[in-house]
């Protein structure tokens, strides 16, 4: 783990993570924990932010994407909080069976991340985050995802599951999918035409990645393998960005040459760090991707080069 005490103490970082259900929230987060740690990180998890439990939730006629569905009152007043340094008593849903837990305490930490499907959806909270991330997954691996994960993990029969999807799909676009031209970042994951993983990350033109410029100009004087850059093009939203598109499986050098110039402070993550990030959680086990660690690690030089 990452000692991050070059940072200062006027307030914690907040890294911002938005993308409708199955979209790989969790995973992105769980790497970039892993590498920031040492000091601490809060993840704070918005989608227990639900008004009801599943059963109440159905009986309504509501999904989980619906801001109706959410308390974002409440979520705007514990992410400020925190944003200022505080604790709160922060609600939890268990997704396994779609039924509240008792509250659970969280105490803000030198970095707080807030994921799920309505991170963006108030003006008060993108004014939160030093740093936001769209998920974009195209929509076949994300339903192929969500599939397998609400019938291995959440309870839900495959009958069930289908029955949920029009709705679903109907909020994701009114109420989640809108929210993706408000971010920093657009990390997509794409499948090829033999099921290999690619990934695309939409650097948008703002002044918080501007720290990215240096990084970009060296990709395209000096090409890696694997790695792919089309600087200064206008992304789906119409926003200026820099695309960079990585290979899930880079080759090795590309690698090691991409983690020395994402180094901060004039140091390396920890070897062991690095050995647990990269991780995609499937049903029947892990998968490692070397394209998704890089994504991962450059999100913390990010958020670290916030703090310098």
């Amino acid at each position: 783990m990452l000692n991050l005490d070059i940072m200062d103490h006027h307030h914690p970082l907040m890294l911002g993570v938005v993308g409708d259900s199955a979209a790989g929230k969790t995973t992105l987060v769980r790497g970039v924990v892993r590498l920031l740690a040492r000091n601490g990180v809060t993840p704070v998890c918005l989608d227990d932010y639900n008004r009801y439990e599943r059963a109440e939730r159905n009986r309504l006629g509501l999904t989980a994407g619906d801001p109706t569905a959410n308390d974002l009152p409440l979520m705007l007043e514990h992410l400020s909080a925190l944003r200022n340094g505080g604790s709160i008593r922060k609600p939890v849903y268990d997704h396994r069976n779609g039924r509240f837990r008792a509250p659970e305490l969280v105490v803000a930490t030198e970095l707080v991340i807030a994921y799920g499907m309505l991170t963006l959806s108030d003006p008060g909270l993108c004014e939160l985050f030093d740093l936001s991330i769209y998920l974009d997954p195209s929509e076949d691996l994300r339903r192929l995802w969500r599939l397998n994960r609400d019938t291995t993990r959440r309870g839900y029969t495959s009958d069930e599951f289908t029955a949920l999807e029009p709705a679903r799909e109907r909020d994701a676009a009114r109420f989640i999918h809108v929210q993706r031209r408000l971010a920093d970042l657009v990390f997509r994951t794409l499948s090829g035409d033999t099921g290999e993983l690619r990934y695309a990350l939409f650097a948008r033109h703002t002044a918080t990645l501007t720290i990215l410029e240096p990084l970009v100009a060296q990709l395209i004087a000096a090409p890696l393998p694997g790695i792919r850059i089309t600087p200064v093009m206008h992304d789906l939203d119409g926003r200026e960005s820099d695309l960079i598109q990585i290979d899930a499986a880079l080759p090795a050098e590309s690698v090691t040459n991409l983690r020395q110039t994402l180094r901060w402070a004039d140091m390396l993550p920890a070897e062991d760090d690095l050995a647990r990030i990269g991780l995609i959680e499937g049903a029947s086990g892990s998968a490692y991707s070397s394209g998704l660690a890089i994504v991962q690690q450059l999100i913390a030089y990010l958020l670290v080069a916030r703090r310098r």
